[in-house]
């Protein structure tokens, strides 16, 4: 016989957390306070209990880390497929209440895959890339901005804000290979990935800090998590064109020009 599952529905905001778990919801801070609170009313449940979160803007994480080092069941689930589910059940409101308590019934219904502990090098590692992509699109942004200044001194400041911005993405370079070469198992997947003709060490880095679950998935799960993957669009007699949409954003426009490259100089790829 299974075990029972409680589910709790839990709408992260900057300050505040709403959790709705049976026919009870509370408010909580958004702080260790308020997670050790609502870690607390988790344990006093008989059954075991799985909590549902969407991804906040990074807002999430610290609860997650505090869920997960507590043992409680957590899942992470994509916005707008409970966007959807609401819209089916025909919620059409939405207010922090509200979405905790679609969150809840979403977990009940749809049962979602439970998140494990996340190494502490793959969260840093996380955070340096993500860095450096913020840095490098600040820098394109300036240097866009500094090829319509008129001013001198303007210009001036702009070259040398330029100059700072491509110090510290040379830094987070340097950590993140320090970082890749520290450890013995980014060390050694990094080194898989660069084997592949277009892929280098940025893309290597890209892949490893948000592609953690690499070595754990087959290819077509891989393709469908990036958003590479083309879905059907068939009704009756109609073969609708295949496209690729959701996935992860960021991977997926990382390894455009990884593609490109491997298009060009990649012999298994070149003929496509």
């Amino acid at each position: 016989m299974k075990e029972e599952v409680v589910y709790c529905g839990v709408d992260v905001a900057k300050a505040y957390l709403d959790a709705a778990m049976g026919s009870e919801k509370r408010r909580l801070a958004n702080d260790g306070t308020g997670h050790r609170q609502l870690i607390n009313w988790i344990k006093q449940m008989e059954a075991q209990v799985q909590v549902i979160c969407e991804p906040s803007g990074g807002y999430e994480r610290m609860l997650i880390q505090a869920l997960v080092g507590a043992r409680v069941k957590v899942s992470l689930v994509q916005a707008n497929r409970v966007r959807q589910f609401a819209r089916a059940a025909g919620i059409l409101a939405k207010t922090d209440s509200i979405d905790a308590e679609v969150l809840r019934a979403f977990g009940q219904a749809m049962r979602p895959q439970t998140l494990t502990a996340s190494k502490p090098q793959q969260e840093q590692l996380r955070e340096l890339e993500s860095q450096r992509r913020h840095l490098s699109r600040l820098l394109v942004m300036e240097q866009n901005r500094g090829a319509r200044l008129g001013d001198s001194s303007v210009r001036i400041l702009n070259r040398s804000l330029n100059k700072q911005i491509q110090k510290q993405i040379e830094r987070i370079d340097l950590l993140i290979n320090e970082h890749i070469a520290g450890s013995q198992e980014l060390s050694a997947k990094a080194h898989k990935l660069t084997a592949i003709s277009g892929v280098g060490p940025r893309t290597a880095a890209l892949l490893l800090a948000q592609m953690p679950e690499l070595g754990q998935l087959n290819r077509r799960e891989v393709a469908a998590l990036v958003g590479v993957a083309p879905f059907n669009r068939d009704s009756g007699k109609l073969r609708g064109k295949r496209t690729i949409f959701g996935g992860r954003r960021h991977v997926r426009h990382g390894l455009y020009m990884a593609a490109l490259v491997a298009a060009r100089h990649n012999p298994i790829l070149r003929a496509f």
